[in-house]
């Protein structure tokens, strides 16, 4: 059975000016294609027969990218204006008729569809997300009992993982996101309910905030380009 994909491109992208000053930051581009292409280039597999893309900000500008570079495929927009991720994917919900994965429109990966899809449907959890190892962005020391440091690390991966995004949910997820007042109280209520699963990736990730990241994007690109070779 195939599913369906909704990718959320309706925040302004504040921290990436000037660049989203006339252009949505899913437009933006890392070595002459945009952010939204490379998602879409990624996602165009048999298993998903259906995409959503959930807008806001500049709206129509993406949805003239899309017929501009992407009319072959099944791509629908809904534009929502300026609402919080929860009231965008509530207000979609009602076109979608099978499980979906959720994309962030600012996030660039290589994970393998096939293989989350795959998890997903195996777990009795009805929301699988997608979780990706936390880099320190300072060095990191550790100190014995009398304060004095017996290790130092440079920026090294934690023990810890963070949410990017491809959240796989299953039908029976739908009536509690539409209870849910906010995405992260949906998420907690999940935990709760003993109701959501992880799925680690350890390849490569890009996600694109501000000018700093945009910056290491142009720099990982290729890594995320030869990985899907």
């Amino acid at each position: 059975m195939t599913i369906q994909a909704l990718i959320l491109c309706g925040g302004k992208g504040e921290r990436l000016q000037p660049f989203t000053s006339n252009l949505p930051k899913p437009l933006v581009e890392i070595k002459g294609k945009s952010i939204l292409g490379y998602i879409i280039e990624h996602i165009s597999v048999p298993e998903i027969d259906k995409i959503t893309v959930a807008t806001g900000y500049m709206s129509e500008k993406i949805s003239k990218y899309l017929e501009e570079n992407h009319s072959k495929l099944n791509i629908s927009v809904s534009d929502q204006g300026d609402v919080d991720i929860l009231a965008r994917i509530i207000s979609i919900l009602p076109t979608i008729k099978t499980d979906f994965i959720l994309l962030y429109g600012d996030t660039i990966s290589d994970v393998n569809l096939i293989d989350l899809i795959k998890f997903s449907k195996k777990r009795k959890e009805s929301v699988t997300v997608t979780l990706w190892p936390l880099k320190s962005q300072f060095g990191v020391l550790e100190t014995d009992e009398n304060n004095k440091v017996i290790s130092y690390a440079e920026k090294p991966i934690l023990n810890k993982w963070i949410n990017i995004g491809y959240i796989y949910f299953k039908k029976k997820s739908f009536s509690l996101i539409r209870e849910s007042k906010t995405f992260e109280a949906f998420l907690n209520n999940l935990v709760d309910q003993k109701e959501l699963a992880g799925f680690k990736h350890k390849g490569h990730h890009i996600t694109v905030n501000t000018l700093k990241e945009l910056k290491d994007a142009e720099a990982q690109i290729l890594n995320i380009k030869n990985s899907r070779k």
